[in-house]
């Protein structure tokens, strides 16, 4: 068609901005199908807009053109253009992601981060990502002339949590870096920013996008907490789920849409698919979600095809005017593809549907716009210089794809299952299930492991694993490939596409759900006071139990179906559950039910029964499942058919009698097909029908139990034991992170805190099974008095999972305002015991009027260098990086560390403090620079070698691992006069390990050169050490102001404090001030070695957050602990938040040299190895 961008009089124009980026610059993953589904959209919107409307010339940025400042010329030079009756339209497909967000918007972004779309230049210096409030003013600029805004995103914004970002998902790394208020491109609009800085309004939002109130409508491809993924469509290109099924949605549908029901469609569809994406719909008028897709700017097309015989050179031969974009699938064989009946041009309605004399025909090339044809009876009718009329009568099933991987320790399974796969139909091939080779092509995963089958999707169990026990057999293999079957036939049932050849329209029949009441266990059904409520305005429906009258009572529901059409039709609605049953239960008649015209007093309505309860398996509840989702798929026909066709129990293939008289009607036909795979034959008569679909998801909360005084609790048949408490009286349950969101939006967990492969992962007390995520946080409920949880009186919970040997858990809340850490989860035995120290006030809770406590937990590792008993560890250490990140790989064996001292002139030793690891610090040596010759070097340019000493210090003195560390050296081969010239850099207590090893155990002889940063050389304020660490935690979670620590470092701080916490040590009290140890350092003789102290000294909060800390500190700590804080915050001695700079500095200057103190350093005690400044002190101190 012809597109413009002169706007004319009495045309509809529709303003097309379309992103889409694929290759992202380093170190951002590139994705595949994004540049895919721009393409696509445009070749729609380009074929499809029609009449009244046009087209404007779509703006297409893609890849390298789509930079943050084209973007945002776009929406104002472009976008802009859009009146009054005009659409504009934003489609982006790409990364989401996150950045920190200004300090003025912490008000907003309790999390701190602003949610973004990555543009191609976004993570390049001096550019940032377009932040959601920049969207929004973007937007708000497009509405000032008031036209159809609509927003569509195929991206992921919040992700759940995680750094562990699998291939294929659209979400990218959250940018660490600062960014100033001054930076959004809002800041020279006065109104708008005070808007936001004056707000008060924390949005929940389930996108994680922050759009405008003003009227639009937004498409977005999940929830805040779930993934985009990419999915590799019929044609083999990689596209975007969301996206793909968004265009295949419009494509099976003749004409208009609803938002309404193309967001049900889309939810439908990629749940097919995909078990945990579930797309969003918002409006801010919920009235406009009833209207069609783009304004009706898609025309209806006539309800047949066009056949006529094309002569065009290599090209001879039938085709219709219809392809891929008119809803014509690609065949899947030969015999399963698109069927068609012929009739001549001029043909009625009715003449239409009476197929049994008309000419047969089968697509054999579904091209976009049109399709190759083969006649297949009646040819010597036709005239190839006639044109004629097509309508489709059968429409292609495919099979479902499995993968089997190969394993040798598991062949016999393997031959089993294989041999039943090729025997299943009666001895030959199973028509419903296909073997592929690789993974990726792959519907499910068929894994064959320890005497059983599993079957998964996503890396996740969808049925129970088949051979109870477990022991392979020809039954069991033959038990999985039905089940395998019997899923592939409940994808056949949601995947029944509407023939776009239909005269029946989307809108003409409307589905309602609406609920009635509540069923109690007694079967009394207890009408609700909002009785005949619709639960159909929305895209995505919940129907959750109530708990009422001590017991939760099932939902019960009402299905009606409105006929808004001048005809009589016939109709039913099929429920596709979770289970894979499939059932038709809503309505009196199990076939068809009528639907009469609409009259002047109205839409012709048919109610089901009143009594439909709607419930999650026992089995499923037994498991600790909350969430149970079905599919009630809309079948509008305008002759009879048979739903119960479709009929099956759940992962099991009904046993089907011998049939009756075959059907004349082509929709029975299709049906039994799903099931029987029969060769088609074309009947007396075609059936003209459209299917639509919803999803419903079904929540039953687990039950709480009661906590009194001196009474623990048993949760889930005792997974969980809950201890007695002296006082706490409160109800207590586990939930999930989807219900838990309803309540508190994306404010799970710390971003600081997010999943990272092999240190982080969150922590569930079940596994997650098909779409339900599994029970992950513990809610409290009427508390009495949150204060009665403290460190001396603490709540503690014994879970029946296992810990490994170093990790741990961190149970964390969010009360509003602050992430708290709560207290600890440690290895008993085969046992996890956790003791929550303290409680949060209760935040909003969809199930109790006074809120609840949200309590989710962190699986923290502490990485070691070796086992236990090898520590002390000197290994050598080569550093890289590598795409902005640093890697270490560690060398171990003694034998090879010594022959690498031996040919080694210039050495450098790291030593960890009492917090982490060298791993978080040696790689300073890359990222610390010196200037020579006006060109930057790293430090490790300067030093032949790198080694590193990890050593244990719960249960081991410093003397004792000075005296290890002098071990140790001697040996590689550096013992006293070794000859070398070796430097220790030394963090914390290391640098007190280095002074003990020169000054009392003849290192003096072995070291040239000592720097210590942020040593304690006089001791430390904190009463404990476990203090000083979850202090420093609290503050890490929560990003007090002007501190930015690595992921990894806060990590180490959590695993340490709760490594102290399980030794239960009150400890090192060798750090204590008046400490014998200190009193003997004190007066150790010279040992004539250079030493150089780098002392940071950062002031913690900035004037405006004194409150805000102290009202952190408050919250996680005693009076003690909380003066001693006062004292390294609020008062007026300059300290690095862990020791006072009088302290780093405490070494005598009666020594030859004199210790060289460094000018403070514009660092905290974390941050000595990050920081800029830090960094640069300690290439200084090493080679000034």
């Amino acid at each position: 068609m012809m597109v413009s961008n002169s706007p004319e009089v009495g045309i509809r124009n529709l303003y097309a901005l379309l992103v889409g980026i694929d290759n992202y610059p380093q170190p951002i993953k590139s994705l595949k199908g994004c540049v895919n589904d721009i393409t696509a959209i445009e070749t729609y919107l380009k074929n499809q807009i029609a009449g009244e409307w046009k087209l404007r010339e779509p703006r297409i940025l893609t890849n390298e053109q789509a930079t943050r400042q084209a973007i945002i010329d776009s929406f104002q030079n472009y976008l802009c253009q859009a009146g009054s009756n005009d659409i504009a339209l934003f489609y982006y497909s790409g990364h989401g992601g996150q950045e920190k967000a200004p300090e003025e918007f912490w008000h907003l972004e309790p999390d701190r981060l602003d949610e973004t779309l990555v543009c191609y230049d976004s993570r390049t210096p001096g550019n940032h990502d377009l932040a959601d409030k920049e969207l929004r003013y973007l937007l708000v600029q497009v509405a000032k002339k008031n036209p159809r805004v609509i927003v569509i995103l195929d991206s992921c914004h919040s992700g759940s949590g995680t750094r562990n970002i699998p291939q294929g998902v659209r979400l990218a790394p959250e940018d660490t870096r600062d960014r100033a208020l001054s930076s959004f491109i809002f800041a020279e609009d006065a109104t708008f920013k005070n808007f936001l800085l004056t707000s008060s309004e924390v949005n929940k939002k389930k996108t994680g996008l922050d759009l405008p109130k003003g009227r639009h409508i937004l498409l977005a491809a999940c929830r805040d907490e779930q993934y985009a993924k990419e999915y590799q469509g019929d044609d083999g290109k990689t596209r975007g789920a969301f996206s793909y099924f968004f265009l295949k949605s419009l494509e099976q549908t003749n004409g208009s849409l609803s938002y309404l029901d193309l967001a049900r469609n889309i939810e439908a569809l990629v749940k097919g698919k995909f078990q945990d994406q579930v797309p969003q719909l918002e409006a801010t008028n919920p009235e406009d979600l009833k209207e069609s897709f783009l304004g009706g700017a898609i025309p209806e097309r006539p309800f047949y095809f066009t056949l006529s015989y094309s002569t065009r050179p290599n090209e001879q031969g039938w085709e219709i005017d219809g392809g891929v974009l008119q809803g014509i699938p690609k065949p899947v064989s030969a015999d399963e593809t698109t069927l068609l009946a012929i009739f001549p041009v001029g043909s009625t309605s009715e003449q239409l549907r009476q197929v049994s004399n008309a000419s047969q025909a089968r697509v054999t090339q579904a091209l976009t716009q049109k399709s190759k044809v083969e006649i297949i009876q009646g040819q010597e009718g036709l005239d190839k210089n006639k044109s004629y009329w097509a309508v489709v009568t059968s429409l292609p099933l495919a099979p479902l794809k499995v993968y089997i991987q190969e394993n040798l320790a598991e062949e016999t399974g393997i031959i089993l299952a294989k041999k039943a796969l090729e025997e299943a139909n009666s001895g030959q091939k199973s028509l419903y299930v296909k073997q592929v080779k690789n993974l990726t092509d792959a519907d499910f995963n068929l894994l064959v492991r320890n005497g059983q089958y599993w079957i998964t999707q996503d890396e996740r169990p969808v049925v129970a694993p088949i051979s109870q026990p477990p022991g392979y057999s020809k039954d069991a293999a033959k038990v999985a490939i039905q089940a395998l079957e019997a899923i592939a036939r409940w994808r056949n049932i949601l995947n029944l596409k509407s023939p776009q050849s239909s005269e029946i329209k989307t809108k003409d029949v409307e589905m309602k759900i609406n609920i009635i009441g509540y069923e109690g266990k007694d079967g009394e059904i207890k009408l609700d006071r909002e009785s005949d409520k619709s639960l159909t305005t929305s895209s995505e429906l919940r129907l959750e139990y109530k708990y009422e009258d001590g017991e939760w009572k099932k939902p019960v529901i009402q299905v009606k179906l409105l006929n808004h059409s001048n005809h009589k039709l016939y109709a039913n609605v099929i429920d596709l559950a979770e289970d894979y049953s499939v059932a038709v239960p809503f309505f009196d008649e199990r076939s068809s039910v009528v639907l009469l015209a609409q009259t002047a007093e109205g839409a012709g309505i048919v109610a089901g029964f009143d009594d439909i309860s709607l419930s999650i398996p026992d089995e499923f509840l037994e498991q600790g499942i909350t969430e149970y989702k079905d599919i009630f798929k809309l079948i509008v026909s305008k002759t009879d058919f048979n739903a119960s066709l479709l009929e099956q129990e759940g992962l099991k293939p009904p046993m089907r009698g011998t049939r009756g008289a075959e059907s004349e009607s082509s929709l029975d036909r299709l049906m039994d097909r799903v099931y029987s795979r029969n060769a088609v034959r074309a009947g007396r008569k075609y059936d003209d029908w459209i299917a639509k679909e919803m999803a419903v998801t079904i929540v039953k909360p687990q039950d709480a139990e009661q906590l009194q005084p001196g009474k623990g609790a048993k949760l889930l048949n005792g997974l969980i034991e809950v201890q007695p408490h002296p006082s706490l009286q409160a109800q207590v349950t586990l939930t999930t992170i989807s219900q838990t969101t309803r309540d508190i939006g994306n404010l799970i967990a710390p971003p600081i805190l997010w999943d990272e492969q092999g240190v982080i992962e969150s922590f569930q007390f079940t596994t997650s099974r098909g779409s339900n995520l599994g029970l992950s946080a513990v809610e409290l409920f009427a508390v009495n008095d949150v204060n009665l949880v403290t460190k001396n009186t603490p709540l503690t919970l014994l879970v029946n999972q296992a810990l490994e040997s170093g990790e741990y858990l961190l149970p964390v809340s969010y009360d509003g305002e602050f992430f708290l850490p709560l207290g600890a989860g440690v290895k008993k035995g085969k046992q996890i015991e956790i003791k929550l120290e303290r409680l949060p006030q209760p935040t909003t809770s969809s199930r109790s009027l006074d809120g609840s406590i949200k309590i989710f937990f962190k699986k923290l590792r502490s990485q070691k260098l070796g086992n236990s008993y090898e520590y002390p560890i000197l290994a050598a250490a080569k550093v890289r990086e590598q795409d902005n990140k640093i890697e270490v790989i560690y060398n171990k064996d003694s034998k090879e560390v010594k022959n690498l001292v031996a040919s080694a002139q210039k050495i450098v030793l790291y030593i960890h403090g009492i917090i982490g690891d060298t791993a978080s610090i040696v790689g300073s040596v890359q990222q610390a620079k010196l200037e020579v010759n006006g060109q930057l070097h790293p430090l490790q340019e300067f030093y032949d070698l790198i080694l590193t000493f990890d050593y244990e210090n719960l249960s081991t003195t410093i003397e004792e691992n000075a005296r290890s560390l002098k071990q140790r050296l001697e040996a590689v081969g550096l013992g006293a006069n070794h000859g070398k010239e070796l430097h220790i850099v030394a963090h914390s207590m290391g640098g007190l390990v280095s002074r003990w090893f020169i000054e009392q155990e003849g290192g003096n002889q072995i070291v040239q050169h000592l720097v210590m940063l942020g040593t304690p050389n006089a001791g430390s304020p904190w009463p404990a050490v476990q203090d000083m660490a979850f202090a420093l935690l609290g503050w890490g979670l929560n990003q007090i102001p002007e501190m930015v620590w690595p992921a990894k470092v806060v990590a180490d701080l959590a695993a340490k404090s709760l490594k102290f916490v399980e030794a239960n040590d009150n400890a090192l009290d060798q750090m204590q001030p008046d400490s014998e140890f200190f009193q003997a350092i004190a007066n150790n003789p010279d040992p004539k070695v250079p030493y150089t102290i780098i002392a940071g000294d950062r002031s913690l909060p900035t004037l405006q957050s004194q409150d805000r800390l102290k009202r952190l500190m408050a919250k996680l700590f005693t009076p003690a602990i909380n003066k001693v804080v006062d004292g390294l915050v609020f008062g007026g001695e300059p300290n690095d938040i862990a020791v006072y700079l009088a302290s780093i500095k405490s070494v005598s200057g009666d020594r030859t040299p004199s210790p060289k103190v460094l000018p403070n350093v514009a660092c905290d005690h974390l941050t000595y190895f990050s920081t800029k400044a830090g960094l640069k002190a300690l290439a200084d101190a090493l080679h000034p």
